[in-house]
């Protein structure tokens, strides 16, 4: 992914290239580029209020001059454009240089952005600073979800997740999208084969509904991050990027094992009985007589190291340091990152490397819940306002959630109180 900060700006205008006698500042077109527009949106704010306004009555512009602008390098084309703030709480713009308008906001003042001369922009992440290892919000959004959303076409469930079927979901419910790319490599190329949590739960929660007469259902354990972190690795294993993991097909007997796990006398020895609402008790012996190897080794480091218990489940930053433990008993050494930003995963995922992806406020999940990322595809749609032509991007990603045994896809588009973490290589 193409990375450039406000020094190497600075240096390149010091860059000079010579053409049939021509002498032109590399930084010097940026710069003309840069000036013009805003000097045009400055002096034509009048013309571009009364274009916009035509059709966004109940939100109008209401900017009466420019406050604040700096260069922006916008990570969706790889191409620079402008950051403009309008007047007080009036919102602010994001356009390339040749007028491709990606935001367009009439009632907020981004503070955190006044003094800036130069940031990085996403369509789904925002705006983004480089510390030199990543990129980085501003701001994380951490509100409570509060958005009631219906399913659509293609869409098994209520929520954000569960499309099955991510043409008909598209159709139905954004007809105006065209599909623009498409990586889903982590897939489709090495034959990605889900793995849900009940299939790596040691125990589970048997529950009754009518006073412990009939147990006609049950909860796994509350597994997900260690599920999506071993099917992370496993699909690295498949990749060749850690060759010496134990593959997905690896598995061992942990029948008598289970009896030596320090929450198994908590858990493993429930029976049903009337007057009980619920009781825990070990999983299937068909499950755990073919355990998965890697996760095994997976769920033992976290267990005896970071606190990892059945009810509670395990934290982003834990499963994180998990998975590298796991991998240097492996005989590799680097260590993985972390990050809350998509932008620093989407190198990852054009490349068929799978991601672990925490997911916070969602509709479709309850409680907070981790999947394994698999790859997206990007659609997009243009319309235009004054000299504007505006471009639509939204980004649809494609996850083993652990909870069914296949892929599907999550649509983060449609609740703006999202927030993620992400584990990549």
């Amino acid at each position: 992914m193409k990375k450039l900060s406000l020094v190497f700006l600075i240096c390149l205008s010091f860059s000079c290239f010579m053409y049939s006698g021509l002498k032109v500042s590399a930084s010097e077109e940026i710069v003309s580029d840069y000036d013009s527009i805003v000097n045009y949106i400055s002096n034509h704010l009048t013309d571009f209020k009364k274009e916009y306004n035509k059709n966004h009555i109940k939100e109008p512009l209401r900017a009466t001059n420019v406050e604040h602008h700096c260069l922006v390098y916008i990570l969706d084309v790889n191409e620079y454009g402008v950051y403009l703030d309008f007047n007080d709480d009036r919102g602010y713009l994001v356009t390339s240089f040749n007028l491709d308008l990606f935001e367009l906001n009439t009632s907020e003042d981004l503070e955190y952005l006044k003094d800036l001369n130069f940031t990085y922009y996403s369509t789904f992440d925002g705006f983004l600073y480089d510390d030199g290892n990543s990129y980085k919000k501003y701001i994380d959004n951490l509100d409570s979800a509060d958005e009631i959303i219906y399913s659509y076409n293609g869409q098994d469930e209520d929520g954000e997740s569960k499309i099955t079927n991510l043409q008909e979901y598209m159709s139905d419910r954004y007809p105006s999208y065209k599909l623009e790319e498409k990586q889903e490599s982590a897939v489709y190329e090495q034959m990605y084969i889900p793995t849900n949590m009940y299939r790596t739960s040691y125990y589970l929660k048997y529950i009754s509904n009518d006073g412990g007469y009939i147990y006609d259902s049950y909860k796994t354990e509350s597994n997900c991050a260690l599920t999506a972190a071993f099917n992370v690795m496993s699909s690295w294993k498949k990749s060749g990027i850690y060759l010496n993991l134990p593959s997905k097909a690896a598995t061992r007997d942990v029948r008598n094992l289970i009896k030596d796990d320090p929450d198994y006398k908590y858990y493993g020895v429930g029976e049903d009985m009337v007057g009980h609402d619920f009781y825990w008790s070990v999983n299937d012996d068909n499950v755990l007589m073919n355990f998965p190897e890697l996760y095994y080794q997976l769920r033992l480091y976290a267990v005896t190291n970071k606190g990892y218990d059945p009810e509670l489940g395990l934290t982003t930053s834990k499963a994180k340091d998990t998975m590298e433990h796991v991998i240097k008993e492996h005989e590799y050494s680097q260590s993985l990152k972390m990050t809350t930003s998509l932008s620093n995963v989407i190198e990852s995922l054009q490349q068929g490397r799978a991601v672990f992806m925490g997911i916070s406020n969602s509709t479709s999940y309850v409680e907070d819940h981790a999947v394994a990322l698999l790859g997206y595809q990007k659609y997009s749609y243009k319309t235009g306002v004054w000299i504007f032509e505006k471009t639509h991007i939204a980004y649809f990603l494609l996850i083993d959630d652990g909870q069914i045994n296949s892929v599907i896809y999550f649509d983060p588009n449609c609740n703006s109180n999202l927030s993620y973490e992400f584990i990549y290589k």
